[in-house]
């Protein structure tokens, strides 16, 4: 009776492992991420203020939170503009001027939205010490 050596076999399974191991943290990684939350205002006044230092992060907060209404308005029209642009891109037959017009709102939409940001962050600023404000991080990597 002659044995068979077994060193093929550890092989096949070593390749096996590795094969399974790399398909799991594929599928851990990519297939059951959370979805992100919807934007929403409080999603919105979280992740701004959220990207200061705290005192510079809690003046923006209660300015956001004082517009909330306007950014409310802006959110929604934004969010219209952008369904906009999706129906236009799936019409038949295809008509690229109203793609163009629908992306151009939705531009228009999205500015106006950020404006209403913007806006509460120059307001907030000249109530922050200079100090603080000096800690808002000036790298390009901040995203």
């Amino acid at each position: 009776m002659t044995r068979r050596p077994n060193s093929l076999l550890y092989a096949l399974l070593a390749v096996s492992l590795a094969a399974n191991l790399i398909g799991a943290g594929y599928l851990g990684f990519v297939g059951f991420r959370p979805k992100p939350p919807p934007r929403t205002v409080e999603t919105t006044i979280n992740f701004v203020s959220g990207r200061y230092p705290p005192t510079v992060a809690k003046a923006v907060r209660e300015k956001l939170e004082a517009r909330r209404d306007e950014l409310k308005n802006a959110l929604d029209e934004m969010k219209i503009a952008r369904r906009a642009t999706r129906d236009a891109m799936s019409d038949v037959p295809f008509d690229a001027a109203r793609v163009d017009a629908a992306f151009a709102d939705a531009r228009a939409k999205a500015a106006d939205f950020q404006k209403v940001i913007h806006s509460a962050i120059i307001e907030a600023l000249p109530d922050v010490a200079e100090g603080d404000r000096a800690k808002i991080d000036r790298s390009e990597g901040g995203d």
